[in-house]
């Protein structure tokens, strides 16, 4: 039995964690999982490094390849006795559909954006429920945005992204960006630097508590296409000697653990790989009110409309000169993450759907017998 996985972005996120942890627990229940990545991309060495079934696409990944690359990827994947094929970003849904269709397998998509899908004629055949049997969206709140944009209720499922709850306990903090301001308290952002996860408001609350005195200091951990201009604002902003911009680092999620809170600005979320670590560390979370971020935190946290600086600048102080309810709303999150999030539910739950799409498409009959096969 072999699952076939397709994800081809080529930078790092929450979604290319998932994927790795996903993979690595299901090969640890003695599912056999394949992973077809970009060559140029994160995913495949990491995955490679982690003694995962992993194989670079053949071609480019550009939409217009799909077909190209799909059909380059099928003799393989026959050998493979592929059953299911499953994508994890839009970007690999044709070329997904090219292997699935040829192969007659079934096709499955991860959702984790909570955007909507555009109406046109070409994104309609993409997201189509004749091509895809189901989609796994890692939140309510992405599963809401895909029943409004008419995809069948029926046809999702929803499956949390989980986190590593016992080996987020045994992570070592990193502390040493500490040492530029032992007593202050230390306010963090991860992620992209990209406008969807609003940058611009961290740096301008920053600018709020600087005025008044109140002795934070912030450190954004991440590169993207906002990275120039988010500095030229800090500048501009007077915080550039008390905001500290690190790029990329392999080591973000100690980092995490070594704040004293996580200040999340993101506009829009599914729900956040980032909220749901900091929540099992024990590091509370400021956030801006995305729905997805809001259904994670579940009240363990402190919540502002999105560009409210005044309110965010509040939420600071009150978590900065509260210890005892600071520790609090940390440990409710961290109790609630550990029972809402725990890496081992998101496996079972995705082996479960296998299990529901293969059942079902042994049984469905489209003007012609489908052949049975089998379960996970």
């Amino acid at each position: 039995m072999a699952i076939l996985h397709i994800n081809t972005n080529r930078g790092w996120g929450g979604g290319e964690n998932q994927v790795l942890a996903l993979l690595s627990g299901m090969a640890a229940k003695g599912a056999r999982a394949i992973l077809y990545a970009d060559r140029r991309g994160t995913l495949l060495g990491r995955a490679r490094l982690a003694g995962l079934e992993a194989r670079p696409v053949p071609v480019s990944t550009a939409p217009w390849l799909a077909f190209l690359a799909g059909r380059l990827i099928v003799p393989c994947a026959k050998r493979d006795g592929t059953t299911l094929v499953h994508v994890h970003d839009s970007g690999s849904l044709n070329l997904g559909s090219v292997v699935s269709r040829r192969l007659g397998v079934p096709l499955i998509l991860s959702r984790r954006v909570a955007s909507r899908l555009r109406m046109n004629p070409l994104s309609r055949r993409k997201y189509s429920p004749e091509r895809l049997a189901m989609v796994i969206a890692i939140s309510e709140t992405v599963r809401d945005v895909m029943v409004s944009c008419g995809f069948p209720a029926d046809r999702i499922r929803v499956v949390p992204d989980g986190v590593d709850i016992d080996g987020l306990a045994a992570l070592e903090p990193e502390t040493s960006f500490r040492s530029a301001a032992p007593a202050s308290f230390w306010v963090g952002g991860i992620g992209r630097l990209s406008w969807k996860k609003n940058w611009a408001f961290l740096i301008r609350t920053a600018a709020r508590l600087a005025a008044e005195g109140v002795d934070v200091r912030w450190i954004i951990v991440g590169d993207g296409p906002d990275m120039k201009r988010l500095r030229k604002m800090a500048e501009k902003a007077g915080v550039a000697d008390r905001t500290y911009f690190t790029g990329f680092r392999p080591d973000a999620t100690r980092i995490l653990k070594g704040l004293d809170a996580l200040f999340f600005p993101s506009r829009m979320e599914g729900a956040s790989v980032t909220v749901r670590e900091a929540m099992a560390m024990g590091v509370p979370v400021i956030a801006a009110d995305a729905p997805g971020v809001v259904e994670s935190l579940a009240g363990h946290g402190w919540i502002v409309r999105c560009d409210d600086v005044e309110a965010a600048a509040a939420a600071v102080r009150d978590a900065m000169s509260n210890p005892a309810k600071r520790a609090q709303v940390a440990e409710a999150a961290r109790r609630s993450a550990m029972q809402r999030f725990p890496i081992s539910a998101t496996i079972d739950g995705t082996l479960g759907a296998y299990r529901e799409v293969l059942a079902m498409w042994g049984r469905a009959d489209h003007g012609g017998e489908r052949r049975a096969v089998g379960d996970v």
